[in-house]
Formats: C-alpha cells, sequence, structure tokens
C-alpha cells in the first residue's frame, strides 16, 4: 500500500474516537481482546468491538482464531502498525498546531534562538575532524551547516553523516590488507564528503510548519535562512522540547482543575 493509501488510513482511524483508543492500546500490547481495551479505555465492549471490527474489514488488525465466536483476541497486522506510526505522527503534529495557537510563540522568529544564539557554520572543504571538533565544542547543536563565501547554505552534515565516516575510520583501526586499503579510499575526509541537501526554515514560517518538516524529515534541527538562502540561525529541538514541556505541563493542569471541578459538581 502506498504513502497516500496509509496517510488516509491514519486520518480513518483519528476521526473515529472508538478506532483511535482502540489503536493506541495496541502500541504497548501485542494480543488483545475487546475486554481488554474496554477495561483500559473506560468504552463499552460493544463500542470497542465495533472499532475492531471495522479496523479487521480494512486489514489493520487480525483475529487470531477466526472461527471463535468470542474472547475473540486481535493483533495489528502489518500494514496497522505502519498505520499506527502514521497516527503517533498526525497526533504529534496536530498537538503542535493546537500548541502554536495557545502560546505566545507562534512563529520561528519568535523561538530559535532560544537555545542556540549561533549555529556551527563551516566551508566544504574543510577537514571532517575539524567539523566534529565545532560540534563538540557545543553540545546544544547536532548539525553543522555548510556555507559559501556569502554565508549562503549549500548543504548540512547531521550527527548521522558524521557517525557513518567515524564508523568507516574505526574500521580501519583493524587494518587487513587490501581490505583496508579499499577502505580507506571510501572514507570521507572532507566536509564536503558527507553534505546532504539541507532542509530549510524561515523566520515568518509558522513553528506547526517547521515541525512538520522535522518529522517529515527525520530531522532534529533546521537550518533558518533569509530570503537569499543566508544561513541567519537554527531551530534547534531543544527549542521544540521547551515549547512542548510547557504545552503539556497546562494540559495536565487543566485536566486537573477539570477533574477538581467535575468531582465537585458529583458532590
Amino acid at each position: 500500500m502506498n504513502e497516500l493509501a496509509t496517510k488516509e488510513l491514519a486520518r480513518w482511524i483519528i476521526r473515529s474516537d472508538r478506532r483511535l483508543v482502540s489503536m493506541k492500546c495496541f502500541k504497548h500490547n501485542q494480543f488483545l481482546r475487546a475486554s481488554d481495551i474496554a477495561n483500559e479505555t473506560g468504552r463499552s465492549i460493544q463500542n470497542i468491538s465495533t472499532a475492531l471490527k471495522e479496523m479487521n474489514a480494512k486489514g489493520i488488525v487480525e483475529q487470531l482464531d477466526p472461527g471463535q465466536r468470542s474472547w475473540k483476541k486481535f493483533e495489528l497486522t502489518s500494514l496497522g502498525r505502519t498505520v499506527l506510526g502514521k497516527v503517533e505522527r498526525e497526533l504529534s503534529i496536530g498537538m503542535f498546531e493546537r500548541m502554536a495557537g495557545e502560546l505566545p510563540f507562534k512563529y520561528v522568529r519568535e523561538v530559535y534562538r532560544l537555545v542556540v544564539t549561533n549555529p556551527i557554520v563551516v566551508t566544504k572543504d574543510m577537514h571532517l575532524h575539524e567539523v566534529i571538533d565545532r560540534i563538540l565544542s557545543d553540545p546544544r547543536t547536532r548539525s553543522a551547516y555548510v556555507v559559501d563565501e556569502k554565508r549562503r547554505l549549500i548543504g548540512m552534515i547531521g550527527l548521522k553523516q558524521m557517525l557513518s565516516a567515524i564508523e568507516g575510520s574505526l574500521s580501519l583501526s583493524q587494518k587487513n590488507g587490501d581490505a583496508a586499503g579499499h577502505r580507506a579510499r571510501n572514507v570521507p575526509s572532507l566536509a564536503e564528503d558527507c553534505i546532504s541537501e539541507p532542509v530549510t526554515i524561515c523566520e515568518d514560517d509558522q513553528l506547526s510548519t517547521a515541525l512538520k518538516r522535522m518529522l517529515r524529515h527525520n530531522l532534529e534541527d533546521l537550518p533558518v535562512v533569509d530570503q537569499d538562502g543566508v544561513l541567519i540561525g537554527e531551530l534547534n529541538g531543544f527549542e521544540i522540547l521547551l515549547l512542548g514541556s510547557q504545552i503539556m505541563k497546562q494540559s495536565v493542569l487543566t485536566n486537573q482543575q477539570t477533574n477538581t471541578h467535575s468531582g465537585k459538581r458529583r458532590r
């Protein structure tokens, strides 16, 4: 099933509360009955049974023993595991969009210098060990940005690329004749050997847009550029965590207040 189809299935799950709560229960449980989910979520068994029947029809879950009429156990299919991942991603994006609407911070320009004031800037002809030394000098950042003579961004080097280069260097310490020589020719030594295409964000972009790009490209940081492509900063993953922590604390406080008021009304 293609990317678009699985994404639509994830949204189909999210559109129904009974399907969503049932799906979430499979995150930490391999096999579940309707009664198990009902007990965990406080829903009726009938409500959860309907959800499982719907998801079974879509191939998201499957019954372990199709011939069994009662106490039926279900598990996620391989498609279901893929859809669950997309459901979590969709929900995380949605949470951040709500957060961006509730907090005073809504745009990249209001956030991206909270943690990292000066991103790591390198040139493509710099030796890779120098790049790594610069990263080590500031543990708050995990990316180096490759710029030209006018500071225009031409690429980035992430932690994954640096670790891959280090793995190659460690392999060389176990010299083994011609094989070691062959590896030596393939171990990157310059910054330009590890450059990847940059995914960028602008100061006037919304934070929700930035987070979507981070999730889509599996990135922890984003370079911030101006209209000419000049690097002006970095939106760091820790800055996102700062905001996420605030909204989560506020959510817990709101729930506690709601529960307190509900308890008073019942008394």
